[in-house]
C-alpha cells in the first residue's frame, strides 16, 4: 500500500493535514506533488480575501487545535502583500528531490509554522531561503538552496512537478487540496482528507481500516 499526496504550500487545510501526512509517511511510501493551486496567480492579499482566509483559519484551529497567531494575521493577512505559493513550492520540490517524503515533510511543517505562527511571509523568496537554511537537515539541499531557488532550469523542473500533480488531480477526479490517493493492489482509492487531521494519534490505523471497507 502506497499513497499520492497532492497539496499547495499556502493551503490552510494542508497545514491542518501536516501532522497526519507526516505520520503516514513514516510507515508508508508517500509520493508528494504540488498542484500549483496558489502558484503564479498574481493574487494580492486584499481585505475580502484576508477576511475569508482568517475565518477559514479559525475553523481549522477549532477542528485541529493548530495555532494561527495574531502576528500572522497582522503581518500576512492585513499587510496586503503578494499571495503566491511558487517560491515555497520550489523549496518543497528541492527537498523532495533530495530526500524521501518522510524525511522532508517535517521541514515543510516548520515552514508552515513560520507563516501561521511566526508571521513570516513565505511568499517571498528570501524568506523561503532563510527557512531552508534554518531548518534543512539535508546537507545537499542546504548547499543547493541559495543557488537553485530562482534559477531558470530549476523553475522549469518545479513547474514540471506541478504539472504532474495536476495530471494526477485530473486523473483521480479531485479539484482541491489536500488530496490523498491510496494505491492498493494496483487499484487507486481517494481517501477523505479529514483522515489526515482528525484523530491524529490513529491516522495510519484509521486510513487502513477505511481502505479495507471500500
Amino acid at each position: 500500500m502506497k499513497f499520492i499526496y497532492l497539496f499547495d504550500p499556502l493551503c490552510g487545510w494542508c497545514y491542518a493535514a501536516s501532522r497526519g501526512i507526516q505520520a503516514l509517511a513514516k510507515t508508508h511510501q508517500v509520493d508528494v506533488f504540488a498542484t500549483g493551486l496558489f502558484a503564479n496567480t498574481g493574487k494580492v492579499m486584499d481585505e475580502t480575501f484576508a477576511q475569508h482566509a482568517w475565518a477559514n483559519d479559525q475553523r481549522i484551529a477549532q477542528i485541529t487545535g493548530l495555532p494561527f497567531s495574531e502576528t500572522y494575521r497582522q503581518k500576512i493577512l492585513l499587510k496586503k502583500g503578494k499571495f503566491d505559493s511558487f517560491n515555497l513550492t520550489m523549496a518543497c520540490f528541492l527537498l523532495n528531490e533530495n530526500a524521501p517524503s518522510g524525511a522532508w515533510l517535517p521541514t515543510f511543517a516548520e515552514m508552515q509554522k513560520a507563516r501561521y505562527v511566526d508571521g513570516l511571509d513565505t511568499s517571498r523568496l528570501d524568506v523561503v531561503q532563510m527557512c531552508l537554511r534554518d531548518w534543512c537537515e539535508d546537507d545537499v539541499a542546504f548547499e543547493l538552496a541559495d543557488s537553485l531557488l530562482g534559477d531558470c532550469e530549476f523553475i522549469d523542473k518545479t513547474n514540471a512537478w506541478i504539472k504532474q500533480g495536476q495530471i494526477f488531480a485530473q486523473q483521480f477526479g479531485v479539484s482541491g487540496v489536500p488530496s490523498l490517493i491510496a494505491e492498493v493492489d494496483g487499484k487507486f482509492v481517494n481517501v477523505p482528507s479529514q483522515f489526515l487531521y482528525q484523530d491524529i494519534e490513529n491516522v495510519v490505523e484509521n486510513i487502513s481500516q477505511f481502505l479495507k471497507s471500500v
